[in-house]
């Protein structure tokens, strides 16, 4: 399998231009096999406003980019261009499902609603009917565009940090009836609630297996402020992901996208001397670590500035450099909107991809 050279799209940011469908389409991947791009991550569902593919399932609704089919003209072109598309998917939220079934939201220890910030809509992983709806939008996806490569289950988790969530009746009795002697919001808990996300997950890439498909995740791999990342154990207590737990069962992912992003870290801490492009290097060859050969290792790198100031073509180029030397099984990029405003991009770009070629 080739090495991954990828770029994340969002369709939403081209909504201005004035261009169909097809137009888009065809700039963009041009575009893309200019830069040396081999894979796209194409955004297919906005957890706010909605599909940008044709669908009908319940629950759903479509964007303009949806309605003109843009998922269908962009996997034509790419495929052209020998560039395959996965479809993008942050799960596992969903505003208007949210809207439209209160009992399937997650819940705060005092019963209200879990509701981090105005873009959240979580729904709770251990209801069955939200787990039935869930693998229906997915079969749904799946059938409608039998041309796709794969699906990416994107920053999967139940929880943005701490025992906030879920405490919803179900995940409680369920606790109860499985740790009947064991405290909420305990050891027991985090890990019980760690494994409903689990099983969610394993049944969505057994769903895009079944359907001869490649299964990714993509999660952040959180930095300690020394610079080392956090073990699976700890990020699974604090938002609910277990990725040994994913990475250990046969119906694990095929890829695993590690979000290594040097500047996140270097805002998040205040320190510009831990966290610089070189930073991604090492953290690279922790993440080989934690998934010891059990899917294909994809650095996560991203554009975007966090506060630390614009990226620009020579500190991508670093950036990207330095995940190389890790070894990973290829690079993604966030986003292709964002790397479309840096100056030199094409050459940088180009000259990146050589290390992953050597």
């Amino acid at each position: 399998m080739r090495q991954v050279r990828a770029v994340r799209f969002d369709a939403g940011y081209h909504y201005d231009r004035g261009l169909t469908a097809r137009q888009l389409a065809v700039e963009l991947t041009d575009s893309w096999a200019e830069q040396g791009v081999n894979l796209v991550y194409y955004y297919a569902y906005n957890r706010v406003y909605g599909a940008r593919y044709r669908t009908s399932y319940p629950g759903n609704i479509m964007e303009d980019y949806g309605r003109q089919d843009l998922l269908r003209h962009l996997l034509r072109e790419a495929h052209r261009r020998e560039i395959r598309v996965i479809a993008w998917l942050h799960g596992v939220q969903h505003k208007h499902m949210w809207e439209a079934r209160p009992e399937w939201r997650e819940k705060n220890a005092d019963g209200s609603d879990y509701k981090p910030d105005a873009d959240s809509y979580y729904l709770c992983v251990r209801n069955p009917q939200v787990i039935q709806w869930w693998l229906g939008l997915l079969d749904e996806l799946l059938t409608g565009y039998p041309e796709l490569d794969g699906i990416d289950l994107a920053e999967c988790q139940l929880d943005v940090w701490g025992d906030n969530a879920c405490h919803c009746d179900g995940c409680r009795g369920q606790f109860a009836q499985a740790h009947p002697a064991a405290a909420v919001a305990g050891k027991a808990w985090r890990a019980f609630r760690g494994q409903g996300l689990t099983q969610l997950l394993l049944a969505s890439t057994r769903l895009a297996h079944s359907f001869g498909k490649e299964a990714h995740i993509t999660t952040v791999l959180t930095a300690r402020r020394d610079g080392q990342l956090m073990s699976s154990a700890q990020v699974r207590d604090a938002i609910g992901f277990d990725l040994e737990g994913v990475l250990s069962h046969p119906d694990r992912p095929d890829v695993l996208q590690a979000e290594l992003i040097w500047q996140q870290w270097a805002a998040a801490y205040g320190d510009p001397v831990t966290f610089t492009p070189e930073w991604t290097e090492g953290a690279v060859r922790q993440a080989k670590e934690m998934v010891r050969g059990r899917a294909r290792l994809v650095a996560h790198v991203e554009v975007t500035n966090f506060g630390t100031g614009a990226l620009d073509g020579p500190r991508l180029g670093r950036t990207i450099a330095s995940a190389i030397r890790g070894g990973p099984a290829g690079i993604d990029i966030y986003d292709a909107h964002l790397l479309a405003q840096t100056e030199g991009i094409t050459s940088h770009l180009q000259t990146a991809w050589l290390g992953l070629a050597g």
